[in-house]
């Protein structure tokens, strides 16, 4: 008999005790949703934008309608996430389609009264920073160098197309230039490993406009 209780005590105890776990799992999980941005689905596709085009001011994009943010000339948009399939896309008056494959990065680039899209290269080495350059500008000898302008980091990159290069993790001051002659400045960003990292260059009235930055997700 007192087994037969304390045995039922014992249960009743573990009841309780799976109980107070259960709710206290629920109310984490509660909080990290508060915490942190949902995960993309598995095949997803992504878009950004760069604004090369001289006579246009601040625009929006839009992705299958969907107005995003302006972006003024020599700027790049974060990636939007978007499904795989037939996406439209505008800036201003300029449109186009393209098909995105699952797990395609596409940069739509507003150059020459006109879009066109270009499929992003894909990291191969998780132990180094990738870099992607988009030289939008007339000129043939664009690179990316070390500020002092003596290590040629990428480049030299003929204009309009793009080059990429994944380099050693490293913390260091990068510059463009034309040739000898240094055409525009950049951001200080460290370059870490895993990570991608775009410039954009572009020709402004007064010199050479460069955007630096790490390629990221847009959290409009």
């Amino acid at each position: 008999m007192k087994h037969t209780f304390a045995n039922k005590l014992t249960f009743a105890m573990l009841i309780m005790a799976l109980a107070i776990i259960s709710g206290a799992g629920a109310f984490a999980a509660s909080e990290d949703e508060g915490l942190y941005d949902p995960v993309p689905p598995e095949n997803s596709a992504y878009v950004r934008f760069i604004h090369a085009q001289p006579e246009e001011s601040e625009l929006p994009p839009k992705v299958n309608g969907k107005e995003r943010d302006g972006v003024k000339f020599g700027g790049v948009k974060p990636y939007s996430v978007i499904a795989p399939g037939k996406i439209a896309v505008e800036m201003g008056s300029f449109k186009t389609e393209f098909d995105a494959e699952a797990k395609g990065r596409y940069t739509v680039i507003l150059q020459n009264k006109a879009l066109r899209v270009e499929k992003d290269p894909m990291a191969t080495n998780d132990l180094k920073a990738h870099i992607v350059v988009y030289n939008l500008t007339d000129l043939d000898d664009i690179a990316i160098k070390t500020a002092d302008g003596k290590i040629n980091v990428v480049g030299p990159i003929k204009a309009g197309q793009m080059m990429n290069i994944e380099v050693n993790p490293i913390k260091v001051s990068l510059k463009v230039f034309s040739g000898d002659k240094e055409f525009a400045t950049l951001n200080e960003w460290p370059l870490e490993r895993k990570e991608n990292y775009i410039i954009a260059i572009v020709k402004g009235d007064v010199g050479g406009i460069g955007t630096y930055d790490r390629a990221r997700i847009s959290e409009e």
